[in-house]
């Protein structure tokens, strides 16, 4: 039930609309405040140059090797077991049973989609749900959209997954200070070392300060057009940097 213009909403089909509607609209009016904020900003045409000064040599183009039967399944292993599924209506936990039958095709699929440079399309479908965070239930603001893919698109993402990060390790592309989406770190170890520093700075006597900033809807407002040439000066190019496009396709 939701509070719209004074009125209490229940019908199933209504709410639906109207929080697609609203998710959608929010996204929307985020890119457009980010472009605006770009043709009046020298940083969407230098950002090649940073690159350039930062790194100084160019990176050799992405090696992709072929998936086998022992990662395939290392990344079955790896993925959590849920109770949740995508509009497939497959769980993960029946994934993970019958994955000795199923193997062979998820090889083929996944190398197929490497040789190629095309991620199939339905995998790319997700369910999106509306979670409740915190507040008023019938206040759209107070939820947060939640997509729920199929547990083969994960796999698929994975073997992806680890090509790039084997990449970004052999040419030392990501830096030490990031400790998100990275394996053997987290935010606790990131919080470990911001404590750490800012007590080290405060036994010597010295100002401490600090600088934070959040993101709205910072995976949803990604520029492309600034994101494709960055990966393909990082050597994401051929059949991955294919890949890596018909992703956002």
């Amino acid at each position: 039930m939701l509070n719209i213009e004074g009125k209490l909403i229940k019908n199933p089909q209504l709410l639906a609309e109207t929080f697609n509607n609203y998710f959608s609209n929010i996204v929307e009016e985020s890119v457009i405040k980010i472009i605006k904020q770009d043709n009046n900003d020298l940083s969407k045409h230098s950002y090649m140059q940073y690159l350039v000064n930062a790194f100084q040599q160019p990176f050799s183009p992405i090696k992709l090797k072929s998936v086998t039967e022992s990662e395939i399944y290392e990344i079955n292993k790896s993925l959590k077991r849920k109770i949740s599924y995508g509009y497939d209506e497959v769980p993960s936990w029946i994934v993970k049973l019958s994955m000795p039958f199923i193997s062979s095709p998820l090889i083929y699929i996944c190398n197929k989609m490497l040789s190629t440079g095309t991620f199939p399309t339905r995998p790319k479908f997700s369910q999106v749900f509306p979670l409740f965070k915190k507040g008023n239930k019938t206040e759209m603001s107070d939820y947060r959209p939640i997509s729920l893919l199929t547990f083969f698109s994960k796999i698929f993402e994975k073997g992806i997954y680890n090509r790039l990060l084997q990449h970004t390790k052999e040419n030392n592309i990501i830096v030490t200070d990031q400790y998100g989406f990275k394996n053997n770190s987290s935010t606790e170890l990131a919080i470990f070392k911001l404590t750490n520093q800012i007590l080290s700075h405060i036994n010597n006597k010295s100002s401490v300060c600090g600088i934070f900033c959040d993101l709205t809807k910072a995976f949803d407002t990604v520029n492309h057009e600034i994101l494709i040439p960055t990966l393909e000066y990082y050597g994401i190019i051929g059949r991955t940097g294919e890949l890596i496009k018909s992703c956002f396709k």
